[in-house]
């Protein structure tokens, strides 16, 4: 996959994830797990590059907001798990802008 794919691929995947959380629908490790998966290999593609594709950069600057402000509808356990996944992304997230 190239990295204009796998770019959009992981905004429209980090969408469904995001909109389970606020939906109050629960939370699917999988799309955490194929996220994770997507940003490293994303973060492969992009490693000689100088620039991060906007796009992607407006996701990075949202990411952990969007995710954690939903937290509070879940019970401690859930809620928890959702920070840990937002703190797990912007992990990867920073990765790339670093690297």
């Amino acid at each position: 996959m190239n990295t204009n794919g796998a770019i959009k691929l992981f905004i429209q995947k980090y969408l469904d994830f995001d909109l389970l959380i606020r939906e109050k629908k629960g939370f699917d490790d999988a799309s955490l797990n194929e996220l994770i998966t997507l940003l490293i290999k994303i973060k492969e593609n992009l490693i000689h590059s100088d620039s991060i594709p906007k796009e992607l950069a407006e996701i990075f600057l949202d990411m952990w907001g969007a995710l954690t402000s939903s937290a509070d509808l879940y019970e401690e356990s859930k809620k928890n798990q959702i920070y840990e996944a937002a703190d797990l992304l912007c992990y990867h997230a920073r990765n790339i802008c670093t690297s």
